[in-house]
């Protein structure tokens, strides 16, 4: 069954791969590249104004280490024809779990090797240790991350809620004490911990396994709402077979449309402009860019990594509804409308910049709010404006055309 795994797995990345020319575009590098580094001058900012042993340092990296702990969930690859063909090899079921819970532990280490080590500027302002700990607390935290892909091997065979409930109350507890004892006391200790939170979760958890039989619907509908989680996340960039836009009334923004003349003029417009209203593919995009913008521009302080995040988002959010010209090519009546193709690009421009100007308005009220110079608020306001204006007029007609090549 370890075999049998690999070929799903094989099969799993290569679809994978397929997306990720799409998600890791130029476009969104440089907006990563950008916004990180903005925030990492915005962090270092900070480093140098605490004080030494920083007070509450400890436990704001305690609380950080704790939640990056739930990053990963066990890879199962399970699909829904398992409980049937695959049902009479569960007593080889226990070879392909270990090696799911092999493969999933690499990406959540990767996650913890970069965010633990981000982090440890703050460990050393607020405990005086050397840099060089972080060995130990990379150590430690991998292990209980194994111990916490172990519970969640646990998990899918059939077993209570409570009892459930009780195991991950009980990873929980140690795991913060164990973080706790290694940030207060001594480094090393939180690796020793760790290591026995490990041996116990793996003896006494693989002595209840072979008591109890696997819960194969758990254990399916836990992959399918892992891979939801991941097709959420493609489908920001691209569109994904699997993820199905839903599409609600909305009667409360009709007055919105009332604003749109019926006219022949309008007819694509008002297309897009209702299927954005109604539909939750682009304007939940639209409103999750903004409420992140919104509130990292709330809490910067500095003028130019403001103008650099306000900039990047705009362009962002525009570059994302871009692609709804596309929204009706599908439909066969669309072709029958007598109007000339040409007025859907016009439609999806006046749509754009709209959309985009609410976006900067926004951003504008929270760079004006959060900045101390009303100056330095003023000039991200006309950058916005001139940002805007400059990717209606040129940007997304050149993305259109691209886009018809």
């Amino acid at each position: 069954m370890s075999g049998f795994f690999g070929i799903r797995l094989a099969r799993h990345l290569k679809k994978m791969m397929k997306y990720m020319r799409y998600v890791f575009n130029d476009h969104f590098i440089l907006v990563c590249v950008f916004l990180l580094g903005g925030l990492g001058f915005y962090y270092s900012q900070v480093l140098k104004t605490l004080p030494t042993n920083f007070v509450w340092g400890r436990p704001i990296i305690l609380l950080l280490w704790l939640a990056l702990l739930h990053i990963g969930r066990i890879a199962t690859l399970a699909q829904e024809a398992d409980k049937v063909f695959i049902l009479p090899k569960e007593p080889e079921m226990n070879a392909y779990l270990n090696r799911a819970i092999r493969y999933s532990f690499w990406l959540p280490l990767v996650a913890l090797f970069l965010m633990g080590g981000m982090s440890m500027p703050l460990v050393v302002v607020s405990t005086g240790w050397a840099f060089s700990t972080f060995f130990y607390f990379i150590v430690m935290l991998g292990i209980l991350k194994a111990s916490h892909l172990r519970l969640q091997k646990y998990e899918l065979y059939q077993i209570s809620s409570n009892e459930r409930l009780r195991w991950f109350t009980l990873w929980f507890v140690t795991s913060l004490l164990i973080i706790a004892l290694s940030l207060y006391v001594l480094p090393w200790a939180g690796v020793l911990g760790a290591a026995v939170q490990m041996v116990f979760f793996y003896l006494i958890l693989k002595k209840k396994e072979q008591v109890v039989s696997l819960d194969w619907e758990t254990m399916i509908q836990k992959e399918k709402n892992r891979m939801h989680r991941i097709y959420q996340f493609i489908h920001l960039f691209t569109d994904v077979p699997e993820i199905s836009s839903s599409v609600k009334r909305r009667k409360f923004l009709d007055p919105l449309l009332s604003k749109i003349k019926k006219k022949n003029q309008n007819t694509y417009l008002y297309l897009y402009a209702r299927s954005f209203l109604r539909g939750s593919e682009y304007s939940g995009l639209f409103i999750r860019l903004v409420l992140v913008a919104g509130v990292i521009l709330f809490f910067l302080k500095e003028f130019w990594i403001s103008l650099g995040v306000s900039v990047l988002f705009v362009y962002l959010i525009g570059f994302q509804l871009i692609p709804i010209y596309t929204q009706f090519d599908y439909m066969v009546m669309t072709h029958l409308y007598p109007v000339p193709n040409g007025q859907k690009k016009q439609a999806v421009s006046k749509l754009v910049t709209v959309l985009l100007f609410v976006a900067a308005i926004l951003f504008s009220l929270f760079v004006l709010i959060a900045l101390p110079n009303i100056k330095d608020g003023l000039i991200v306001v006309a950058a916005l404006i001139v940002e805007v204006l400059a990717f209606a007029k040129f940007y997304v007609p050149y993305r259109l055309k691209k886009m018809e090549a």
